[in-house]
């Protein structure tokens, strides 16, 4: 470690053990009462890993967490998750406890409140984890300095996107500080760095990220679940009033302006001048939630009644097998889960080039440029017409993204930090 890492670590590590000595004596006796753990549950029979998300739905990273740890031998390891804010998702967080999590929900709305670090280092001190898993940036950041200043001696931080996301209202100024902690942090704070995309480590580089605590490890998906269902495929478009010979293409994930629907919808625009019969459905959300420009290309739709939208459903695998395309329009990914989740459902993809879809298709589907419309339109003309065998990406989704595959990398390095 640099001396001038080292230094970083001393200062922030000794603001936070100012910060903690501001509660009085009796309320830190109090604390102390209420989280000793009796001697019985002092030492679990097998190593706690615990996880720390900032919500357990909504993304491909809460998606992955959900099935690593229903993929995770409960025999070797006890799993323990712990989320900023799961009331809005109380399904998400039912889920997680029947695959055999112990949840708990720190119902904090931001990570840098007060309440919210003392609430995280109070209940980190009582699980005692032996490895902490941190997902994605702030929960990195964050969970991170609370482990070590709760005495968490392993800490494991996560990359599930290839940049820091801004959230509404942060300056330049505030970015650049940041990117500055958690770049000084990564070299100080977590053993390894486990990356769901190896363009993302790259990405992460010029940051700080030390390149030899960085492990590529892609996610994963229950290949037994996301297959392909020919009544499935009916069902769903009876309900949208789509025939079962109309074209449907479509979208699943957040309206976030990384996805970049507005190219998605020009290309939708565009491939139905051509195609008046084509239907088109996102879900992720509802139309007001497109940004201008995702909505001005919505405005010009030849048949904008055969655009549909809805919003996250629990049930996705009943969705893909209605597709004949799935397809991305993003500026940036990182490895996402819903092109593995068409693939075992035998359905053709076409995405744009970013970080690591062209190295998932493995040129089982359609690689266009970002934001060019008719590049994209053009290749949901070229799958339609001479689509790949659903067999072949049914085959190719089970041998590269089944989830046992990806839990083994996780559990690995978790080994590794425990033996270190």
């Amino acid at each position: 470690m640099s001396a001038h890492g080292e230094g970083i670590r001393r200062w922030i590590s000794k603001m936070w053990h100012v910060f903690l000595k501001m509660e009085n004596p009796e309320k830190r006796l109090m604390r102390t009462n209420e989280t000793a753990m009796p001697a019985s549950e002092s030492v679990a029979p097998v190593p706690t890993i615990a996880h720390f998300i900032a919500a357990p739905g909504g993304g491909g990273a809460e998606s992955m967490l959900m099935n690593l740890v229903a993929q995770m031998d409960h025999t070797k390891w006890h799993t323990v998750v712990i989320v900023m804010d799961g009331r809005p998702w109380p399904e998400a967080m039912d889920k997680l406890r029947a695959a055999g999590a112990d949840v708990h929900d720190l119902e904090a709305t931001a990570f840098l409140r007060r309440e919210t670090l003392v609430r995280l280092i109070r209940l980190l001190r009582q699980i005692k984890p032996q490895v902490f898993q941190t997902w994605m940036h702030h929960a990195d950041f964050v969970g991170g300095w609370c482990a070590r200043v709760a005495g968490v001696q392993h800490v494991v931080w996560g990359i599930h996107c290839r940049e820091i996301h801004r959230n509404p209202g942060d300056s330049d100024l505030k970015m650049a500080v940041f990117r500055w902690l958690i770049g000084t942090s990564s070299q100080v704070i977590p053993q390894r760095i486990l990356s769901c995309s190896a363009a993302a480590m790259e990405d992460h580089l010029p940051l700080g990220y030390p390149s030899a605590k960085m492990t590529w490890v892609p996610n994963g998906i229950d290949t037994d679940r996301f297959v392909p269902d020919a009544e499935a495929r009916a069902t769903f478009r009876k309900s949208l009033h789509v025939p079962l010979e109309a074209p449907l293409i479509g979208f699943i994930g957040r309206f976030h302006e990384m996805k970049n629907l507005a190219t998605w919808l020009r290309a939708a625009a565009l491939f139905q001048a051509r195609h008046p019969e084509a239907h088109f459905w996102l879900c992720g959300g509802d139309e007001w939630e497109l940004d201008d420009c995702a909505r001005a290309a919505l405005s010009v739709m030849p048949k904008r009644t055969q655009v549909h939208f809805s919003s996250f459903r629990a049930d996705p695998q009943r969705v893909y097998p209605a597709l004949d395309i799935f397809s991305l329009s993003s500026r940036t990914e990182a490895c996402p889960m819903t092109l593995m989740e068409a693939m075992a459902c035998g359905v053709p993809c076409v995405t744009t080039d970013v970080g690591d879809c062209a190295r998932l298709m493995a040129g089982l589907g359609k690689v266009v440029p970002v934001k060019e419309p008719e590049a994209l339109a053009k290749a949901w003309e070229q799958t339609l017409a001479h689509p790949p065998s659903s067999e072949s990406l049914r085959r190719h989704a089970v041998e590269r993204f089944d989830i046992a595959v990806a839990a083994q990398g996780y559990a690995n390095v978790y080994r590794e930090v425990l033996t270190a």
